[in-house]
């Protein structure tokens, strides 16, 4: 199942052999090299992926670590690194995919994300539909903010359950 949205980002939903699997895809005008940066250097994550702090051992191995206020921090592995197009790490026990590839003037990202709960997954379209959002913000050069409504907006996540799990 795929949708497209006024922000120009596709998600797919594929069921995989484990947990089902999300797809997003957005454009953004700027250089691979420039977006490459805002997802594979932490002091650059960590402006628009807040409030988390991320630390990143930048080398398949690697240890990628998201703190989160107030809690315990969470670990994961790097799996693949091919800059500036791909980073691939393991969290907890999802495998999340940025792959860049320049189109025109600008990039398109695509991010595959695993879920672990297939119940799950209209929350989890949302969460990082907000994020891309968010990231977009940040490599215009605009304020970043969470958005309404929380990480992962009511309105976005009716959405995605309405477009995705249907059928």
């Amino acid at each position: 199942m795929m949708t497209n949205d006024r922000h120009n980002t596709e998600v797919t939903l594929r069921h995989g052999v484990r947990f089902p699997s999300l797809r997003l895809e957005r454009a953004y005008d700027v250089p691979v090299s420039r977006a490459w940066q805002a997802v594979s250097s932490p002091e650059q994550i960590n402006v628009w992926w807040a409030p988390m702090k991320v630390e990143l051992e930048l080398e398949p191995g690697g240890t990628i670590t998201f703190g989160w206020p107030g809690g315990e921090p969470d670990k994961g592995q790097v799996l693949e690194v091919d800059a500036p197009t791909l980073l691939a790490y393991q969290w907890d026990q999802e495998v999340l995919r940025w792959e860049l590839r320049q189109e025109g003037d600008g990039c398109v990202l695509t991010l595959t994300t695993d879920v672990q709960d297939p119940d799950h997954v209209a929350d989890t379209a949302a969460g990082w539909h907000a994020g891309l959002d968010m990231l977009g913000d940040h490599l215009a050069g605009r304020e970043v903010r969470e958005p309404e409504g929380g990480p992962a907006p009511e309105a976005l996540v009716a959405h995605y359950r309405e477009t995705l799990m249907k059928g």
